[in-house]
């Protein structure tokens, strides 16, 4: 939720003033109180990929910092280094160098099997491809983290039962995902991401395949887990009005983080000024 002039963005040192944020979201001016532990935080992370006889760096030395409970959205064109900068935040992927720690564990210097089970503990991913199960009806894909982890169903009633009426499908419950149209499939995939309570929710691009009323039905739900249940929430975006959503937008351009867009008023989704300082950047 952009702030309601482009006098409220401005640009911030490496640290993204993660200690001012952190110490706003825990209801104390910066520098008086301590500041809150981050939840999720990334410190010098770079990123390269082979290419040919050389390499291409994806991502260059980004830090930053999300508060609990904070709604973070990283905007930035196709190519910026956006969606990789999320795989890294999630432990999808390993940085070249830099440190990825959520709720006070560094995944990025875990084995394979320990991060993996990290991330199954700590995070839940909603992706622009709904990633359903066809096989499974619509009340097993939500507890599909559930089984995966060698639970049953029925354990798990209550928690699933709960996430349908959030998302509003507690009616289709025994439903195929093809029988679901694709808003419905995403609304599936966020309450599968919100099952296991994560210290993160991850979001790329989760409004790309839908259209406009569908889009916002979905960044209405992922805003209210925000602000009611307090859900922290990461959030990679092209879209200005998607990003307008979030408390804070980090807009990265050619593997950097180069501004910082802080509404301090959640519940406000105007994305006016937000597309008003994208331009100032020329973005």
């Amino acid at each position: 939720m952009p702030g309601s002039s482009a006098e409220s963005s401005a640009p911030c040192s490496d640290s993204f003033s993660a200690d001012a944020h952190l110490a706003a979201a825990a209801g104390s001016p910066a520098g008086r109180l301590p500041p809150m532990t981050p939840i999720l935080e990334a410190r010098d992370l770079v990123k390269r990929y082979p290419l040919g006889a050389g390499e291409v760096e994806a991502l260059r030395g980004v830090s930053l910092a999300v508060a609990p409970g904070e709604f973070v959205a990283i905007m930035g064109a196709s190519g910026s280094g956006k969606s990789t900068l999320l795989h890294l935040l999630g432990g999808l992927d390993l940085p070249t160098s830099g440190e990825v720690v959520i709720d006070g564990i560094s995944i990025s210097n875990l084995n394979e099997e320990r991060r993996t089970l990290t991330r199954r503990q700590k995070t839940g991913f909603v992706f622009q491809f709904f990633n359903l199960i066809p096989l499974l009806t619509v009340a097993e894909n939500v507890a599909l983290p559930f089984l995966i982890a060698g639970d049953s169903m029925n354990r798990h009633r209550q928690r699933v039962d709960e996430l349908l009426a959030m998302v509003g499908l507690s009616a289709k419950a025994t439903h195929r995902p093809d029988q679901l149209s694709a808003g419905e499939q995403q609304r599936v995939a966020l309450a599968r991401a919100l099952a296991t309570s994560p210290a993160i929710l991850l979001a790329d691009e989760p409004t790309g395949n839908l259209d406009y009323t569908t889009g916002a039905e979905i960044l209405d739900l992922l805003w209210d887990s925000a602000d009611r249940l307090g859900q922290t929430i990461v959030l990679v975006t092209h879209d200005a009005s998607a990003a307008a959503y979030a408390d804070r937008v980090l807009v990265v351009r050619d593997g950097e983080i180069r501004d910082e867009i802080d509404s301090g008023r959640r519940g406000h989704h105007e994305a006016g000024p937000l597309i008003a300082r994208l331009a100032e950047l020329g973005l």
